[in-house]
């Protein structure tokens, strides 16, 4: 199993014992698969706020990440033509090949690991979003 910095947010959880934070601990618990049922308009529209506060910080941690995998990614197969032409003589040229492609499973981990919890944090955004267009028009 991996270990949980893998599965976590670099972001610490909320401190308090509000409502709005207990509300998000249940949601971030479940994954963002489910709201918390029983919500007022104030708690969805408050949740909603704070989620997306949260949703932009993990996305830029996400762009970092992928930014990184790419790079990565990018040198290695610039590095690859000239390790493959010079038959594995060149002992730094190999090395550094070497170590770009032992990195590029890691930050694959990494970045996918930020891109779910985002992606699932999304559609919990949007979820709260019609959870209070609906509560504004009860007949819709």
């Amino acid at each position: 199993m991996a270990p949980r910095y893998f599965d976590s947010s670099p972001y610490a959880a909320p401190d308090g014992d509000g409502r709005i934070v207990q509300l998000y601990r249940a949601l971030a618990d479940g994954r963002f698969a489910q709201l918390p049922q029983g919500l007022s308009r104030d708690e969805v529209r408050a949740l909603d706020r704070y989620l997306e506060a949260r949703l932009k910080l993990e996305r830029e941690e996400r762009r970092m990440h992928f930014g990184a995998l790419a790079l990565t990614a990018a040198l290695f197969f610039l590095l690859l033509p000239q390790v493959l032409a010079g038959q594995f003589r060149d002992l730094l040229l190999d090395s550094m090949a070497a170590l770009l492609f032992l990195l590029l499973p890691p930050y694959l981990f990494v970045y996918f690991n930020y891109e779910n919890p985002v992606r699932a944090m999304s559609e919990a955004h949007l979820r709260l979003l019609e959870t209070d267009l609906s509560l504004e028009n009860p007949q819709a």
